[in-house]
């Protein structure tokens, strides 16, 4: 395959856009009031949770908001599936 003018261009660079400590969550990805009790049917995930690089930006791990979100959102489903189960 030969390319043909006319040709056109992106400038592509790199940014880190999410929050940082976010929601505090226990082991079934629920939101956790101050006195760590869970909200009912509340859970979260990705950049929304606290993930394992905690409160602040001086723990910033590359790839936490995708572990976060691939590894809580499978917790939280599980947890709400077994919920929803149970009634």
């Amino acid at each position: 395959m030969k390319l043909s003018a006319p040709f056109y261009a992106v400038k592509v660079t790199g940014a880190l856009f999410h929050t940082q400590g976010g929601l505090e969550v226990d082991e079934h990805a629920r939101v956790l009031r101050a006195d760590r009790s869970p909200f009912p049917n509340l859970y979260a995930g990705g950049g929304a949770a606290r993930g394992i690089s905690g409160p602040g930006a001086d723990g910033y791990l590359a790839g936490n908001g995708l572990m976060t979100a691939t590894t809580l959102g499978r917790l939280a489903g599980e947890h709400a599936a077994q919920v929803i189960t149970q009634k």
